[in-house]
């Protein structure tokens, strides 16, 4: 799927600039951003829920989507959700075919229950499912793990990136619950100010920020000048961070090939959440679009 030049505002207000993306069947990307940024309004774009806009979009004719909270019919009962779906798509629904996954999440024993008896957990993963009854090359995914706990959260993710391999669909999906879907996502998509500001792939992400502190300042110069390891992000008097994909034991290798005098190093992990911060500026909720 191509996104081109994408452009919608509310009134005077620009909440998506000449945004361009690709999605790619089976992968799972994230969207990320702060409240109010426009991941809904996007996602609503791609789905075709909302087609007041500029720009193009090639390859959204075949999709599935869950979008906020599901539409679901209070009096009906699970069974007969998906029954109805189903024939909506000119198709029978085989609960043999999704035996699997309903059982992995634990839905099976309440499929002839009414939707109205669910909690707010068991209707998302109805409509989770209901996304994806009409066999769609992609699926868009707004917040799909709300009001489930860590563990329900989990598995509905592991699912979701197994369907995606196992049917080659590709799925865009955003969360705040971000250490959910670092797990799973191929590729992060960070909203900002309308654009796309930021990608980061699931190998790159998990680079090392390596901190040295020298002895001084001659030091951290001869070190800056003669490393090849990776990028200077940080570099605060007589310390230095390191963005690499070395581990600290070349670095120390190349430190004592040089002469180079330090009192400390240490490595940090960079979480998503981490990225996240940097990229926003922080987490300030905002009106949501």
């Amino acid at each position: 799927m191509i996104l081109k030049s994408i452009s919608k505002s509310y009134g005077n207000e620009k909440v998506l600039d000449e945004l361009s993306l690709t999605l790619n069947k089976n992968e799972v990307v994230g969207l990320i951003g702060r409240n109010g940024v426009g991941k809904s309004t996007l996602m609503k774009i791609i789905t075709q829920l909302d087609k007041n806009f500029t720009g193009s979009i090639e390859g959204n004719e075949d999709i599935g989507y869950l979008i906020e909270e599901p539409k679901l019919y209070n009096n009906k009962t699970g069974i007969e959700h998906l029954k109805y779906f189903s024939s909506i798509y000119n198709n029978n629904f085989d609960l043999e075919q999704y035996n699997e996954f309903l059982q992995n999440l634990q839905m099976l024993d309440v499929l002839n229950r009414k939707v109205k008896k669910y909690s707010l957990g068991m209707k998302q993963k109805l409509g989770i499912l209901i996304s994806i009854l009409n066999n769609p090359s992609f699926i868009i995914l707004d917040e799909p793990t709300n009001s489930m706990d860590i563990e329900t959260s989990s598995e509905v993710l592991k699912e979701l990136k197994s369907i995606s391999q196992k049917q080659n669909i590709g799925i865009l999906i955003s969360s705040h619950k971000l250490e959910d879907i670092e797990d799973i996502c191929d590729r992060f998509l960070f909203l900002k100010d309308g654009k796309i500001s930021r990608e980061e792939t699931k190998s790159s992400k998990n680079t090392n920020i390596i901190n040295l502190v020298f002895i001084n300042e001659y030091d951290l110069q001869k070190f800056s000048n003669t490393q090849k390891f990776g990028q200077i992000i940080a570099n605060d008097s007589n310390t230095l961070k390191l963005q690499t994909k070395h581990n600290i034991n070349s670095i120390l290798q190349h430190i004592n090939d040089f002469n180079i005098q330090i009192s400390d190093i240490f490595s940090e992990k960079q979480t998503l959440r981490d990225i996240y911060i940097k990229e926003s500026g922080g987490s300030k909720v905002e009106t949501k679009y």
